[in-house]
């Protein structure tokens, strides 16, 4: 039994899926199929089938899944026991939504580098459900996300700073100029949105449905969203610090309309595998950035 395929079970499990797995660990899916095949055979039972072309868990394999991740946290654990110096090394996964990857994180991983070279990164961008998914299967280190509050089992979420949520457009745009804007005057526009798995544009989308129906795109890029309402396509929901260089430059305007939920930056890591002194680390780094 490896602990290269015990990583490889944990992300099937986690993802569902032989080939989102090679996707996420970079093999190929020929690799992934015989590593799996080599643990059931090590193990003499099989860990998951296919039903209607979907890779569902086996019995076997659900028992198999708090051993697996305490085997690779005990490998890791025993490289560092055993290294004759006392610098942080080994290797962290961390992930996290667009705005935070590109607005908030940067600092941090200069900080972090800096303090401890000889650590290996492995970054990540993923959405707010696989960050919850991959942080409880163990197969990510620290998650960071946008949303208004947090409690998953066994879960750790540390609330680090506001992020103000604003609607955004084209200083040209016909709502520029009006103030105390309502949801009635909004539903008139086109708008500009996150999938709908973000947390902002699902509240967005509950206040002004309130009203009536509206015309919008979605995006999976904060960028590509952005330059769309800078050249007069709609109206963008997004957090402040997305749109700040562009309000400076006048590229962008502010809307008068007040969003009623408050918003938050959270940092998230299993509470029961924080024995990683890396992690551990990161974690006090992250927590010194924001005086929290």
């Amino acid at each position: 039994m490896k602990i290269s395929e015990l990583k490889t079970f944990l992300e099937v499990a986690n993802l569902k899926s032989f080939s989102k797995a090679a996707n996420s660990l970079n093999y190929a899916h020929s690799s992934i199929t015989a590593q799996i095949k080599s643990l059931e055979e090590n193990l003499g039972e099989r860990l998951f089938v296919r039903d209607n072309k979907k890779v569902v868990i086996t019995e076997a394999g659900k028992r198999l899944l708090d051993y697996a991740r305490k085997i690779i946290d005990l490998s890791r654990e025993a490289k560092e026991v055993v290294k004759q110096t006392p610098s942080l090394t080994g290797e962290l996964t961390i992930a996290a939504v667009e705005t935070i990857s590109t607005y908030r994180l940067p600092k941090i991983l200069s900080i972090f580098r800096e303090t401890a070279p000889q650590v290996h990164i492995c970054f990540k961008i993923m959405g707010d459900q696989a960050i919850y998914d991959s942080i409880q299967s163990g197969t990510l280190d620290i998650g960071f996300m946008v949303e208004q509050k947090i409690k998953r089992r066994n879960v750790e979420a540390l609330k680090l700073c506001e992020e103000p949520v604003s609607l955004f457009a084209h200083p040209n745009h016909p709502l520029a100029s009006q103030p105390n804007l309502a949801a009635s005057d909004l539903t008139k526009h086109f708008h500009l949105l996150w999938a709908m798995d973000c947390s902002y544009s699902t509240v967005f989308n509950e206040i002004v449905r309130k009203t009536e129906s509206y015309l919008s795109m979605e995006f999976s890029n904060t960028e590509s969203m952005k330059q769309c309402a800078m050249h007069g396509l709609g109206i963008a929901t997004m957090t402040e610090i997305t749109a700040q260089q562009e309000i400076e430059n006048k590229q962008l305007c502010r809307l008068d309309f007040d969003m009623p939920d408050i918003f938050n930056s959270f940092m998230l890591f299993n509470k029961h595998r924080t024995n990683f002194p890396a992690k551990a680390h990161f974690i006090q780094v992250v927590k010194d950035f924001f005086d929290v």
